[in-house]
């Protein structure tokens, strides 16, 4: 009978610790939340965006890098850098944002610009992005990422949507790239639709919850205008100096320009070095 007992209070105390553990482990969506919130309380940050868009017989990328102090107003430095399927060069532009006043520069001179800050929400702030996938926040996944050389251990929070459900995302990019047909996409639009997936994967530090970046992808065919048009957009977006930009934002570009190409140099060299031992 005492056997009985101790194996019994054995077996309880496990469940026990077994449940406490359950609820100590972080679900993805508070990761993801916190992330969202550390982000929307930063003051400054530099980020880099890549972005790949074909759809139909046209593809446009475009790479750009920049500065941004959240104040008021909000201050931005940013240079883009535009390929074009038609285009032998690619199109450069620069653009400055102080509040609502957006200037572009092009070819030397600054421009006044007609974009306003609403336009350009996704570059100047990351929860735009992030907030498109939050009504799935319940599907997300996460895994621990360490052990990485020179990085601190990190969350890679995903989602992957590839569901009936999820076509309201595709939706959602549609109106976001400007091509939704006025009232929206038609039942016979939407029944139509082939969804071959929707990605989102965000790198969130561990400790901090500070984003360190996102990459997104939407593959989908819908019938626009009669005809069926294939898109597929990938974006990767990066994070660094969170709260340290500091100084005239246009010069503090061009030092970030210059040390990753004195890396660049310094990696080549090696490499270099090594292939001639």
């Amino acid at each position: 009978m005492k056997s009985w007992k101790k194996a019994a209070g054995l077996a309880v105390g496990s469940v026990l610790l077994l449940l406490s553990a359950c609820g100590d482990r972080e679900l993805p969506e508070e990761v993801y939340g916190d992330a969202l919130e550390t982000m929307e309380n930063l003051d400054s940050v530099y980020f880099t965006e890549s972005n790949t868009l074909n759809a139909a017989e046209e593809g446009v990328s475009t790479f750009t890098r920049g500065a941004i102090r959240y104040g008021d107003p909000i201050q931005g430095y940013m240079e883009s850098s535009m390929n074009l399927v038609e285009l032998d060069t690619p199109v450069e532009l620069d653009i400055r944002v102080d509040g609502e006043n957006i200037q572009t520069r092009q070819n030397g001179e600054w421009e006044a610009s007609e974009t306003n800050t609403e336009q350009i929400q996704s570059m100047l702030r990351p929860n735009e992005d992030l907030s498109f996938f939050l009504e799935f926040k319940n599907e997300f996944l996460m895994k621990e990422v360490t052990d990485v050389e020179d990085t601190d251990d990190y969350y890679e929070v995903s989602f992957k949507g590839t569901e009936e459900r999820h076509k309201v995302l595709a939706e959602k990019k549609l109106s976001s790239l400007g091509v939704m047909p006025e009232g929206g996409l038609s039942e016979e639009q939407l029944n139509g639709m082939t969804l071959d997936g929707i990605e989102m994967t965000a790198f969130i530090d561990k400790e901090t919850r500070r984003l360190n970046g996102y990459d997104t992808r939407f593959t989908f065919t819908v019938e626009l205008g009669g005809k069926l048009r294939s898109f597929d957009e990938q974006t990767n977006v990066r994070y660094e100096d969170h709260n340290n930009v500091e100084g005239n934002l246009e010069e503090f570009i061009q030092q970030k320009v210059q040390e990753i190409q004195q890396e660049q140099m310094e990696e080549q060299e090696s490499e270099n070095n090594a292939d001639a031992a």
